[in-house]
Parts: C-alpha cells; structure tokens; sequence
C-alpha cells in the first residue's frame, strides 16, 4: 500500500531580506523544522482544539505544560469544562493521570490517560501533547516521498498569526481516499496508524460498524491512505514550530489545531508537576 501524502511542515519558504525573497531549498528548510522541534526539551502554551466528531465541531481552549523527559504534562482546561486540571503522571501511579472535575463527582480521580473516559470526543490523549506526534508524520513522509512535494505543496507567503510571522503552506492531495485494508495477526487500531501514520479516530469513524477493540485477523476495514486530504499551516518563521494546524478530510474540515503563547524550554521546577503546588486546585 502506498501513502502518497506529504505532510511537510516547513517546506517551500520564502524568507524575505533586504535584497527581495530568497528561496531555501526543501531538504534545508524541513531539516530545520526537524531540529528545532528536536531541541525542545519542554514548553508551555494555550491550545485551542476544533475535532469534528460523529458530524459535530468540538471545541476545547486549554493551558499545557509539558515536558519530554521524563513525561510530564499538566493541563488546565478554561472552556467548556472551565477549571478543569490533568497531571500526568499521577504521584502514585505513574501508569495513571490525577484529574480534578472540578464538578462531578466533585473528587479527584485516578484515570488511565488513554482510556474511554480521558478521551471521550476527542481525537488525541493528553499523551499527545506538544509537537512531536506532529514531527514524526512529517519526517516519515518527507523523507518517503520528497521526490513529489512540488505536485503536493504550495507557498501561500507570509502572513501574521498570534502576532508572529508565518509562512503559510498548503498540502493537497488529491490522491486522498479510503482503501480495503486486511488485518494482519496482532494489529490493532493503534499499531495500524501508528505504523502508516494516520489517525486512529478517523480509522474507528469509517469503521462504526465494527467492533474495534479487538481487531481479528483477515478482518477487512476501510483505511484511510494518507492522513489527510489537504493541510494548512502555519508556520513561526524564527523558531521553525507550527502555530497552527488546519487538516481536512473528504468532507471538509476534521481538525484545527492552534498554539498560542507559545515558551520553549522554560525550565520547569520540579513542583510544578506536583499536585501540591500552588495554584493547582487538586486539594
């Protein structure tokens, strides 16, 4: 089977100087997309996510701080469940996330970041946070089908974004569609879009009728070829980190992903991952 969508974040950039617009090459700029998201070692930031799920657009605004290693993550949601916190790893369990309601049933509670209820009408797990789910799609693409990004690719220019400069980028593709897929032995959802880089909601969306949890073997899904039809973003032109993220589907669409105030590598203090530490409202 094979993917025929580039994701390149970073591709095609004209950066403009004194002397009029210079034009980079591909493998120049993307592998400063790719280094500049390796150096981060931790950030913080307000993230606004649109996911269509089951025909509908869900909207949540949140503030993260994440760190890589170890993993760390703590998520305060402002809309719609306003007060809303995660902190992951749980400081007894370092399998679970401690989450704060901040309503029903008005306890804390001890929940596995993957499971149902942690990712109920969302796309991702709070394990996703931060850019390097992103980077991996892009760099196994680019570096598989690099020989196409002139068909995939254009460069729409500068423009301003969260008062930052940006060159925006917009992938189509029109050889987007969904294929018959067998399941081979052990392969879940996750392994399956793990191993072509899709979306795992969007792989369990075309397949409702199906029990999905537990893949047979020989069974037959329909699979999406590549993880979008078309893709627009944003890209910070001096840090090389995407702000904003627009993907769609043959419908229209499917997500939007926007980082705003964004800080890389701020130093967190070891507290700050700490239920205890002020400001937090788990106790």
């Amino acid at each position: 089977m094979k993917i025929k969508f580039v994701l390149a974040i970073g591709i095609l950039v004209i950066l403009t100087s004194f002397d009029g617009a210079v034009k980079l090459s591909v493998t120049e700029k993307v592998k400063a997309v790719f280094k500049s998201t390796q150096e981060i070692r931790s950030m913080s930031y307000d993230f606004v996510r649109h996911e269509r799920i089951n025909g509908k657009m869900y909207e949540n605004t949140a503030f993260i701080k994440m760190q890589k290693k170890p993993t760390r993550i703590y998520y305060r949601e402002a809309s719609p469940n306003k007060g809303l916190e995660v902190l992951y790893p749980h400081p007894e369990d370092a399998s679970q996330a401690l989450v704060n309601p901040n309503g029903f049933p008005y306890v804390n509670m001890k929940l596995d970041p993957r499971g149902d209820l942690m990712t109920k009408n969302q796309h991702y797990s709070i394990l996703d946070a931060g850019y390097d789910g992103v980077i991996s799609v892009v760099e196994y693409l680019f570096y598989k089908y690099k020989n196409e990004l002139d068909e995939l690719v254009e460069y729409k220019g500068l423009t301003l974004y969260d008062g930052r400069t940006c060159d925006l980028v917009v992938m189509k593709n029109p050889s987007f569609q969904y294929i018959n897929y067998p399941v081979s032995r052990g392969e879940t959802v996750a392994s399956i879009a793990k191993k072509y880089r899709l979306s795992e909601y969007m792989i369990k969306e075309k397949n409702r009728d199906m029990y999905m949890d537990e893949l047979q073997e020989g069974s037959v899904i329909k699979l999406p070829t590549d993880y979008a039809s078309k893709m627009a973003l944003y890209i910070d032109v001096d840090r090389r980190i995407p702000l904003r993220i627009d993907i769609y589907d043959e419908v229209g669409l499917f997500e939007k992903y926007e980082f705003k105030n964004v800080t890389l590598n701020p130093g967190f203090k070891e507290v700050e991952f700490l239920d205890t530490f002020e400001g937090y409202s788990f106790n």
